[in-house]
């Protein structure tokens, strides 16, 4: 999808400022660090403050940053991949509340890890066809620090996980980024890999099973090799990836060589440089590095990445940015961006 005169206006980020390590000092279990061969994983950890209060805090930066004013606001979309707070309530509605937003239409994005994409995607449309419509608010915040998942480790190629949020403001008047284009696709096969041998009903959570990716990626590996279909699924898998950088490129009308840099999904050193590799990158051209102390942050990790990389001066007007990861489903994003200021506040 080719994106017509939106831009990123403004960004905002709330990091906690702890970092963790894991390590054979307690804090992580011993199975952790057999997982992860012992190596020191770094992770930020929020303690006790909620996902939608770092929200709050990173959308209301993100506005001050656009030098923008909640009644400018059309559209606020909220991304998450945990839990937000007491079932039943929506935490969209609690940001609508402190920002001042209900003349506003607001809604929470349910897409995993590529769930800013898909707001980003929905919030285009939105002001694209309403003429009174100047901007859109994103935001994905995550805490994990629950008793029913194992931050240090959700699998065996994913790492650990770290707590913070993200905002973006989109903007069809300009900003610091211009939304070149937009892609996306799917793998509906590869949902077992994240479901494995669970039962739909009832959900997990609610008689108090532990999340573990590994388990259900494992259980699902086993199946597939049994049926022959293993090589199959993973050589498409990788096609996927490739396929929606080709789209995202192509509706920019850029290659490969025009890309200053690429903003990824944080993971562990080495999936990292084998998930650039498969669609023609390196790892000194990510954004790896500046976001692997702070652990997978969900939804948010691009725009923290883009929100630390604009303040460490390691993009300039005129670099061009792509943007891409996959979620649990499978599904596949990209996105292409133009530069156009130094400074995120």
């Amino acid at each position: 999808m080719k994106a017509h005169d939106i831009w990123l206006a403004g960004t905002g980020v709330y990091l906690p400022a702890s970092r963790y390590v894991a390590q054979s000092d307690g804090t992580a279990p011993a199975s952790t660090l057999n997982r992860t061969n012992n190596r020191r994983t770094r992770v930020a950890i929020a303690g006790d403050i909620s996902a939608p209060d770092m929200a709050l805090t990173a959308a209301r930066r993100a506005l001050a940053a656009a030098r923008a004013h909640p009644a400018d606001v059309a559209l606020l979309l909220y991304a998450s991949v945990w839990h937000q707070g007491p079932d039943g309530w929506g935490p969209h509605h609690y940001l609508q509340h402190h920002l001042g937003l209900d003349h506003s239409l607001a809604l929470e994005v349910r897409g995993g890890c590529t769930g800013t994409f898909g707001a980003i995607d929905l919030s285009i449309g939105y002001l694209n066809d309403r003429s009174t419509a100047e901007t859109a608010l994103v935001i994905a915040s995550d805490n994990f620090g629950t008793k029913l998942v194992d931050r240090w480790c959700m699998g065996p190629l994913s790492g650990a996980v770290g707590d913070g949020a993200a905002a973006v403001l989109l903007s069809r008047t300009g900003g610091l980024a211009r939304i070149l284009s937009s892609a996306g696709t799917t793998f509906s096969e590869m949902e077992e890999v994240y479901r494995g041998d669970e039962p739909l009903f009832p959900p997990p959570v609610t008689e108090g099973r532990y999340l573990d990716f590994g388990a259900r990626a494992a259980a699902f590996q086993r199946r597939a090799m049994r049926e022959g279909s293993w090589l199959r699924l993973i050589t498409d898998h990788r096609a996927h990836v490739q396929e929606v950088v080709e789209e995202a490129l192509a509706d920019a009308e850029i290659g490969r060589g025009d890309i200053r840099k690429v903003l990824v999904n944080t993971m562990p050193e080495s999936t990292a440089k084998d998930y650039l590799d498969s669609f023609g990158f390196t790892l000194e051209q990510s954004s790896w590095a500046h976001t692997e102390a702070l652990g997978h942050l969900g939804a948010g990790d691009h725009f923290v990445a883009l929100h630390e990389m604009l303040a460490a001066g390691a993009l300039r007007p005129g670099d061009r940015v792509l943007l891409t990861g996959f979620s649990p489903g499978i599904t596949y994003k990209a996105m292409v961006i133009e530069i156009t200021m130094a400074d995120p506040s």
